[in-house]
């Protein structure tokens, strides 16, 4: 059954391949449609990939049998269609659903029913599902419905809406410096990289830094957020702080007193409405694996692992990456990422190359260690990336947001300067 009627999808024609590039409207042959199976029972697997072999034009590009590990394969292979499946008790699966809707808004959601009772069609509505069909799949209906999806351009086009980017520093190890790094990213990104909507939400009820860290007073707070009667845009606004920068900050409040409790719903409702509203999101989390700091790690596009190079931390990180695993939170290649703080070189006691035999996971960057620096700019309340941009735990802070959001490391003001001559005029090189 059609859903298209109540969600008014009018997107132009056009898409991304199943590397998440975008398509081109030219003459060429038309481009396949890209299909995510996320089906649990093998027999209903069979039976769908024998209908989808049926049709033209149609490309599956991936599968899998369990709910969280599919859509983080979906979010990171960006399919024209996901046809999930849903089984008898099917109120996780449309919650999940709904949310992968609000990050992926142009991908159409094919739902895979047993019954079609008009509960479950209105849930589906309210999940953003494009189509619920009845099992077992019949081919002359699956047909009309990729052909549906094909015409409505559901589809991400080239020119689509914002992509979701969260990115999330996680250690469950406290004192390796994860709040200033975290801070000192998002200035990064806004200050020296020109990311125009830049968010740091504190999620760290324990240690509470971020704002202080950046000189600011939590007047407002992420508990003055969820304490709204709703979670929405303008109460987002209403609470968060703002940076010189323009970076806009989520703080923890500075007085326990007003300290509120928060549900692993009202973690993912903050992190919804933080990434529709800015292009880049820098979350500092909870040193722990609770249900709040899960449900971030679940919605997060980038989780960054930082570390030491010490014994204690690098057993820590182990311990993470063995939960991420877990979790399937490492199904989608390249999404975490460890990087190693306070780094010394050759100085040290430890190489990244014994890192990479006790992890199994090389470096994906490195941050030198500056204590004195970054001591003094955190206790002053001034972001180091703006205090001394060009002290080296400042370059490699800015170099990795550049990695981060795809875009190239800035000169700093002392290399600009030996670039120019006498009068401004550039050096020859």
């Amino acid at each position: 059954m059609s859903l298209d009627s109540h969600n008014g999808n009018t997107n132009p024609p056009g898409g991304r391949n199943g590397e998440g590039r975008p398509t081109s409207n030219g003459p060429s042959r038309p481009e396949a449609v890209t299909i995510l199976l996320i089906l649990e029972d093998e027999s209903n697997r069979r039976s769908t990939r024998a209908a989808l072999n049926g049709l033209a034009g149609v490309e599956v590009v991936g599968e899998r049998f369990e709910l969280r590990s599919g859509l983080l394969l979906a979010r990171q292979r960006h399919p024209r269609i996901v046809l999930l499946d849903l089984q008898d008790g099917y109120e996780e699966a449309l919650t999940a659903a709904g949310q992968f809707k609000m990050d992926m808004p142009d991908t159409a959601l094919f739902l895979l029913s047993n019954n079609l009772d008009p509960q479950l069609l209105l849930r589906a509505i309210r999940a953003g599902a494009q189509e619920v069909l009845k099992k077992p799949l019949d081919r002359a209906l699956l047909q009309e419905a990729v052909e549906r999806v094909s015409r409505s351009g559901a589809a991400r086009s080239a020119a689509g809406a914002r992509a979701r980017s969260i990115t999330t520093l996680f250690s469950t190890k406290g004192g390796i410096g994860t709040t200033v790094v975290a801070a000192n990213l998002a200035i990064a990104m806004k200050a020296h990289l020109g990311v125009e909507s830049v968010a740091l939400a504190d999620f760290d009820a324990q240690s509470s830094g971020a704002a202080h860290v950046l000189g600011l007073k939590a007047e407002r707070s992420i508990s003055d957020l969820i304490r709204a009667p709703r979670l929405d845009s303008a109460a987002l606004q209403m609470n968060l702080l703002r940076h010189s920068t323009g970076l806009s900050v989520l703080a923890q409040p500075e007085d326990l007193a007003n300290f509120e409790a928060m549900t692993p719903a009202q973690a993912g409702g903050v992190l919804d409405a933080l990434s529709s509203s800015h292009d880049a999101v820098v979350v500092d989390a909870p040193h722990a694996f609770d249900e709040v700091s899960l449900e971030v790690l679940d919605r997060s596009t980038t989780i960054v692992l930082l570390a030491e190079l010490s014994i204690p931390s690098i057993r820590a990180a182990r311990r993470a990456l063995e939960v991420f695993d877990r979790l399937h939170f490492t199904d989608v290649p390249d999404r975490v990422k460890v990087v190693v703080n306070r780094y010394t070189g050759t100085r040290g006691f430890i190489t990244l190359d014994q890192l990479f035999e006790a992890l199994q996971v090389r470096a994906y960057h490195t941050i030198q260690n500056d204590y004195r620096r970054v001591f003094a700019s955190a206790n002053a309340g001034r972001a180091l990336c703006l205090d001394d941009p060009d002290a080296q735990a400042s370059k490699d802070i800015i170099s990795l947001a550049a990695k981060l959001v795809g875009r190239e490391v800035p000169a700093t003001p002392a290399e600009e300067s030996i670039r120019r001559g006498l009068f401004g005029r550039k050096v020859l090189r």
